[in-house]
């Protein structure tokens, strides 16, 4: 394994990444039932990429520590949802958040043995890649089936420093780094192969929010975090995939809702400079950006969830008591929409979905979305 750093420079702030590279409106209330179903749509695909939250897995020991009143039997069951939504979704590719491992060599252990038990059930090999982080128990991580794609890189931006929305803020950083995958797809027949790269995200989530200073459950926390993500992934990847020699994906859990001011300026609806000092923006008690017209911009990134007609009918992907909200997501950039389309031809219609059961695997649904090119 080759390591090495890359340094980014931006106007506003400068991020360091560390390099893996390896060789070879408001709050949805729904009356809907949370296990109604967008199923999985017809194969030929190239590619399925899916992200599942899942709900604090890791070693038994762990998991008994942080699911408490759980029994062994109770763990086997939540393996055995997991493994079955990723059958149902026809996973490739899977994004994991709520990792639970101290270190990246026991999270990529924890993942191997769930491609292990995938392998028993579908004959398919998955490697397993967990990323740095900046949070002592939880980390992110990757699933790729080898027989669909190569890998080609990976890269943390766990040590990458926020931009802040306030000047006498201390340095803050990812609560556990966004990791990011580049992968070749492996061509079908005699079609073609295309290069992708993933971005897994799990922004700060609203616990402990009687110690944030602002009162608004770390919201501000959160819009730091897509802004640094949005500027990295647009610094690092715009020439490649404003051609589309690359597609781009990011994917996972935002922990805000879809209208969140965090949520839009990870699309670059908006940016955290709408919100600093006499800027046109400020936040209502909810998180929502309360902005003065025609300061919204262009977006940079699209959610293949919301923006396809089937599946934002769905209630949402996170259920909290009888709120359910739209904290997971998969976006592109403008430039990489056509390839997920269900048809060619149809530029609204996207073919993504969620998928609810088992509900023993996770109180996140998981998420697709499917290439075609």
């Amino acid at each position: 394994m080759m390591t090495h750093c890359i340094r980014l420079s931006s106007l506003l702030i400068t991020l360091s990444l560390c390099a893996y590279t390896f060789v070879s409106p408001s709050t949805l209330q729904s009356q809907d039932r949370i296990d109604l179903e967008s199923m999985p749509k017809d194969d030929p695909v190239d590619l399925t990429v899916c992200t599942q939250n899942l709900n604090n897995y890791g070693s038994v020991r762990n998991m008994a520590r942080r699911l408490r009143g759980f029994t062994s039997d109770d763990i086997e069951l939540k393996v055995q949802g997991i493994i079955q939504r990723f059958i149902d979704a026809k996973c490739d590719v899977i994004a994991v958040q709520e990792l639970l491992a101290s270190t990246e060599i026991a999270g990529k252990e924890i993942l191997g043995e769930l491609a292990d038990r995938l392998k028993e059930k579908t004959n398919r090999v998955f490697i397993p890649i967990a990323g740095p982080s900046n949070d002592k128990v939880a980390r992110l991580g990757f699933l790729v089936a080898t027989d669909r794609a190569e890998l080609i890189s990976t890269i943390s931006y766990s040590k990458a420093e926020l931009p802040k929305i306030s000047a006498e803020q201390r340095a803050r950083y990812f609560s556990r780094g966004p990791l990011e995958i580049e992968i070749k797809v492996k061509p079908r027949d005699r079609g073609l192969s295309k290069t992708i790269v993933l971005v897994n995200f799990h922004f700060k989530s609203k616990i402990f929010n009687s110690h944030d200073p602002v009162d608004l459950e770390w919201e501000t926390s959160r819009m730091e975090m897509a802004e640094a993500l949005r500027r990295i992934v647009i610094t690092r990847h715009q020439k490649d995939y404003t051609k589309t020699k690359k597609l781009i994906v990011l994917l996972g859990d935002r922990n805000s809702h879809f209208d969140s001011a965090s949520a839009q300026i990870l699309q670059g609806k908006i940016t955290l400079a709408d919100f600093q000092e006499e800027a046109p923006c400020r936040l209502s008690k909810r998180g929502m950006p309360l902005c003065k017209a025609m300061t919204a911009k262009p977006i940079e990134f699209a959610s293949a969830l919301l923006s396809d007609p089937e599946t934002r009918q769905l209630p949402g992907t996170y259920r909290f008591e009888n709120t359910i909200s739209w904290l997971d997501d998969i976006l592109l950039p403008p430039q990489s929409l056509p390839f997920v389309r269900t048809h060619p031809a149809d530029e609204t219609d996207y073919n993504s979905g969620l998928i609810y059961k088992p509900e023993e695997a996770s109180d996140h649904a998981l998420a697709y979305v499917r290439f075609n090119w």
